[in-house]
């Protein structure tokens, strides 16, 4: 991530976008990168506990992206597609500071005819915690699902299963394009909880995510600057740089699209 956090931003722009992502709560689900503690602990080697507020680059936590990261793009019911149905997750597991994170995908397939979406969350066992239907509009795009209130919150420690699916033939289940991860809660320290509350531009919050290894606080962020800035260059080119270091650059140019209401 290239340092331009000392530059002077557009605060009433930027601070209506970051007042934006704080109202609606859209807070990931995101890894620590490299430790499997419930609690971070601000030693990582971008800790936010530095003297100043070091430029950050985004760095993949496993060499590897997991395997059901994208969808087989096989499936004879569904239109035919350049890229894949894709979780923009960087590991098989990602830790999350937020009781009811927020997931990322791109759906390739365009919203006429219409169709729906399946989220589903599970526990270590595999047994089901919650499970969502979603009417899909406005694809293809980058869309997000936010585990509702509604739902129980992620306890910390414990790992959740994740399953999101495409139905593209609704009466042959098995015709779903589907991508899996799982998802961890941990908890935040005072130190990292002072450094956000006392960040001012919308770009240092992404920083000190970005520098704690939580990839959906990170990607969450970032992805509502960007939707709403799309002129910005400065925001454009950190939502490139982040997705090419995942190696999902080829999705920087992709709509992030408002699409998904839960059904009643």
């Amino acid at each position: 991530m290239s340092n331009r956090l000392g530059q002077s931003w557009n605060s009433g722009k930027l601070r209506s976008a970051i007042a934006a992502i704080v109202l609606i709560g859209m807070v990931p689900g995101a890894r620590v990168y490299g430790s499997a503690s419930k609690e971070l602990t601000g030693e990582t080697p971008h800790s936010p506990l530095s003297e100043s507020l070091l430029a950050t680059e985004f760095e993949p936590p496993d060499p590897e992206p997991p395997d059901d990261r994208e969808g087989s793009g096989s499936r004879t019911s569904c239109p035919a597609v350049d890229k894949p149905l894709t979780a923009l997750i960087p590991a098989r597991v990602n830790y999350t500071i937020s009781p009811h994170p927020t997931f990322w995908f791109y759906v390739p397939y365009p919203s006429n005819p219409p169709r729906d979406v399946e989220f589903t969350l599970m526990d270590e066992e595999e047994m089901e915690v919650y499970s969502l239907i979603l009417p899909i509009s406005e694809t293809p795009g980058i869309v997000s699902i936010r585990l509702p209130d509604s739902a129980p919150p992620l306890e910390i420690g414990q790992e959740y299963l994740w399953r999101f699916a495409y139905r593209c033939n609704p009466r042959i289940r098995a015709e779903d394009e589907v991508v899996r991860g799982a998802v961890q809660r941990v908890a935040p320290n005072r130190a990292l909880d002072d450094r956000l509350e006392t960040a001012i531009a919308p770009l240092q919050r992404v920083e000190l995510y970005a520098a704690n290894r939580l990839w959906h606080e990170t990607v969450t962020t970032l992805a509502q600057l960007q939707r709403d800035n799309p002129e910005d260059g400065d925001i454009a080119q950190e939502w490139q740089e982040l997705l090419q270091s995942i190696g999902l650059g080829h999705l920087a140019d992709e709509a992030i699209v408002e699409c998904c209401t839960p059904q009643q």
